[in-house]
């Protein structure tokens, strides 16, 4: 199974690697933006999940055009363009003292995240041709993208950096070594094919392919609605926290997101062995299962012994480690090789989901509390198996080899 990491060239491990840098310095400060905004700014919980979710979703419709961009003008154009606008979004949110000039920094770094996260792993697949290693290359960057994750909050709440505004500035920082990495190395290594096509397809003419592919759009929805669950992780779970009134709030959610990381860390390859047999749906639906269990988990567990929220946290996330990469490796396998680019970033619709996880989550915790919630997330989890397997008969069960 290991034997594909031989095959992977620089510029596989300069996104892997540069993947797990950005995510360790980003979920050391980004989780506690609820907390900035409501302690410095006064926002209640609904008003956090409306200010984050505005300018995640201009992000994201950029996004899916950004894809298809990708496809035309090549996808290292885009990625170096989007590591410079992450340098000035962090710089600008390190020193906003206004809403207007922080809800600037957040709105474009949700252009620049999407010009280097999708175009990246669509990058990532061009530049070998073996299926094993092209998997193998989205499940390793996703491995290390939770180490990262896992390890940024609780080094920021021992260093006593999370919830301190400043720290974004280091965050641009690290953006600015990213850039200068990813240029050299994308001035020495070239894709296998080139992403720029020699008679591009109009914009007009991939929203068509795209619209008649119903199974892909049943996959997108789906996977939207997977995403307004799993992104109460972010800002749900943490405002839950604090409405619940539990002492010690950053050490116990520092905690939770080191759970749902370490576990990724610990099991994703040895569930991967397991499952190396199983078809991208028995993955998929087994992955949503679990997920479903993790949110049924947070609605029943007492905030006080912290002990049933870990136990939950860690169900959710034996589901995030099978799902997740799993999402990556079905949109490559649905995608034409003239449009990949198109696919993933069509693919990010689904990150609307977490544009509107905040607003639905602060929604529902400021009027009905925390109960609603997560029953709530539970049974949008439990559809998403339900339009997973609708996807699959559209396309002949073409996601059971």
């Amino acid at each position: 199974m290991f034997a594909a990491l031989k095959e992977f060239n620089k510029t596989i491990w300069l996104l892997i690697l540069a993947t797990f840098a950005s995510r360790f310095f980003l979920f050391m400060v980004w989780p506690f933006l609820a907390i900035i905004l409501h302690d410095k700014f006064g926002l209640n919980e609904f008003e956090i999940g409306a200010f984050l979710s505005g300018s995640a979703a201009v992000g994201v419709i950029f996004g899916f055009y950004v894809g298809y961009l990708s496809d035309i003008v090549g996808r290292r154009k885009i990625i170096l363009v989007g590591l410079f606008l992450n340098i000035v979004a962090f710089g600008i949110i390190g020193i906003a003292d206004s809403l207007l000039v922080l809800f600037s920094g957040t709105l474009l770094q949700s252009f620049g995240r999407g010009m280097v996260e999708n175009p990246g792993k669509a990058l990532m697949t061009d530049m070998v041709s073996d299926r094993k290693v092209k998997d193998m290359a989205l499940h390793f960057r996703y491995f290390m993208l939770n180490v990262g994750a896992a390890t940024g909050p609780l080094l920021g709440t021992f260093a006593g950096a999370t919830g301190r505004q400043s720290t974004f500035i280091f965050v641009a920082g690290l953006y600015v070594l990213y850039f200068i990495a990813a240029a050299y190395i994308f001035n020495l290594e070239k894709p296998l094919k080139r992403t720029k096509q020699g008679e591009p397809l109009k914009f007009s003419a991939a929203l068509s392919v795209l619209g008649k592919d119903t199974a892909f759009l049943l996959f997108v929805f789906a996977s939207f609605i997977g995403f307004v669950g799993y992104g109460q992780i972010d800002a749900g779970l943490v405002q839950y926290l604090r409405q619940m009134g539990v002492p010690e709030l950053t050490e116990l959610y520092a905690t939770l997101i080191l759970i749902n990381g370490t576990t990724i860390i610990i099991l994703q390859f040895a569930l991967l062995k397991l499952m190396e047999n199983w078809s991208p749906f028995l993955r998929a639906m087994s992955g949503v299962i679990f997920f479903a269990g993790g949110f049924f988990g947070f609605a029943i567990a007492p905030t006080d012994p912290w002990i049933w929220l870990m136990i939950a946290m860690f169900i959710l996330s034996i589901g995030e480690a099978i799902l997740f990469p799993t999402l990556n490796i079905i949109v490559d396998r649905l995608a034409p090789e003239h449009l990949k680019g198109s696919y993933f970033g069509a693919s990010s619709l689904s990150s609307f989901g977490f544009v509107f996880a905040p607003l639905i989550g602060g929604f529902l915790l400021h009027q009905f509390g925390g109960m609603a919630l997560w029953l709530t997330m539970t049974g949008l989890t439990l559809g998403v198996a339900i339009l997973y397997f609708s996807a699959n008969r559209l396309k002949g069960g073409m996601l059971e080899n």
